[in-house]
């Protein structure tokens, strides 16, 4: 899903996402193989319904979260420019420690 020449089930690779909400800004970081893309999202209005878009602060980025649960949600992410290249799709999962119940 991130832009390349080879299909990633061919690879065998994965794309992992780290997502990091803030009160006042949205970091993430997509990454498969060697390719790193970090990320800042902003929302442009108001959020009135279970699913967001966020345009990248810096890039041609933009995504559209659904809202699923409280410890996930899905998560498309494509190009302003273009549609044919997409970054990620799929769910996103809050990953908890070993000793998270403490």
């Amino acid at each position: 899903m991130i832009p390349s020449t080879v299909q990633p089930y061919e690879t065998g690779d994965e794309t992992t996402v780290i997502w990091k909400a803030g009160a006042k800004e949205i970091k993430s970081v997509f990454k498969r193989s060697k390719v790193e893309f970090s990320l800042i999202w902003v929302l442009d209005s108001e959020v009135l319904c279970d699913r967001i878009k966020l345009k990248a602060k810096d890039e041609d980025w933009e995504c559209e979260i659904q809202a699923m649960t409280k410890d996930r949600f899905h998560l498309h992410v494509l190009p302003k420019s273009e549609n044919s290249k997409i970054l990620y799709s799929g769910v996103v999962t809050k990953k908890t420690g070993l000793f998270s119940f403490l």
